[in-house]
């Protein structure tokens, strides 16, 4: 089933690209046909200068050049921007420099990925570090029966995800982050073990989860214990996942800021283990079926200011260990507290 994002259209902008696309330029940069020689160019062989074209149009169902991504890949310059038209296309896409890779934001039926079985929709883990890939736009769908590989996967990096939709394919992550410095942005996650497993052992990794819509996973996000990162999960809706709505093991900084936490199978936040970093500010974690924040082994940090109610748990389980700062929470309604008695801790 497609599923169409709702995105802003810049009017005219498909024609001009599309006409582009016959001239052989856009904006006054040309576009790299397979096989095409650049002026002056002294040998048989591709060629668009030294350092490829600038920017590539992409349409499965054009009269051009390029019908996949991954062609458009391999000859677009470093820090070059790829166009995508509507269409289907069938294929894993790996990256490994600097690239902007943009889906139609026209009407239509929309930039669709689907991957082979046992591949990632997209890998990132570039030759260098600073490498800055930015993805915006598009629809990614792991197969169903797939069990080796995350839809999106990050390795190192820069790396920017928005305007998405990911279908993970219900036995891997929707999006594994392995390393770098990621940002993921007003996407629709769904269908993964983990809608987002982060798993970054560097100390000095990052991870920005914002404003996207998570659910129907079997955890929505999920912190691993081996990961050192700073994580930053602020405005999301994270709902209807099968297990918990988001799981902190890691040694680093969870940072949970005004996210919507709400009908989920089991407790709505877990700070795990080795969380010891943790501020849980300004959410709402409703009705949930289990816990509404669970710490089962302890966890320096704050918890304040957030709305817990409804829950099927406790409001706020704390079994053994250190206990962080709990204060101005608005609690009411929670099944495990005994008390239907709205109050503040």
């Amino acid at each position: 089933m497609k599923r169409v994002l709702n995105t802003l259209a810049a009017a005219g902008s498909l024609a001009l690209l599309a006409g582009a696309a016959s001239a052989g330029t856009l904006g006054g940069f040309p576009i790299h046909e397979p096989g095409a020689h650049s002026a002056g160019s002294p040998g048989p062989g591709p060629a668009a200068g030294p350092k490829g074209a600038m920017q590539i149009i992409v349409d499965a169902n054009g009269p051009g050049p390029y019908k996949t991504i991954s062609k458009a890949l391999d000859d677009v310059a470093e820090g070059g921007v790829i166009y995508v038209m509507h269409g289907v296309y069938n294929e894993s896409i790996d990256i490994d420099k600097s690239v902007f890779i943009q889906g139609d934001r026209g009407p239509g039926s929309g930039v669709e990925i689907n991957a082979p079985m046992n591949a990632p929709c997209i890998k990132f883990e570039p030759k260098q570090g600073t490498a800055h890939a930015v993805i915006a736009n598009v629809s990614l769908y792991s197969k169903l029966s797939s069990r080796a590989a995350a839809c999106v996967d990050v390795g190192s990096g820069v790396f920017t995800l928005k305007e998405s939709d990911v279908l993970g394919s219900t036995v891997a992550p929707a999006v594994r982050v392995a390393g770098g410095t990621v940002m993921l942005e007003k996407n629709n996650i769904s269908s993964g073990s983990e809608g987002i497993f982060v798993e970054q052992t560097h100390t000095l990794s990052q991870s920005f989860i914002v404003d996207n819509k998570i659910g129907g996973n079997q955890v929505g996000i999920d912190i691993a214990s081996g990961s050192r990162a700073d994580v930053v999960v602020a405005g999301n809706e994270i709902f209807d996942n099968l297990d918990s709505g988001v799981k902190a093991s890691g040694y680093g900084g969870a940072t949970l800021i005004g996210n919507k936490i709400r009908n989920n199978k089991g407790a709505g936040i877990i700070l795990d283990k080795y969380s010891k970093l943790s501020l849980v500010r300004y959410n709402e974690i409703v009705k949930n079926a289990g816990d509404g924040v669970a710490i089962p082994f302890g966890a320096n940090g704050v918890i304040e200011d957030n709305q817990i109610v409804g829950n099927g748990g406790l409001s706020i389980f704390i079994r053994e260990g250190l206990e962080p700062k709990i204060t101005n929470n608005f609690i009411d309604n929670n099944g495990g507290d005994g008390k239907k008695k709205k109050k503040r801790r």
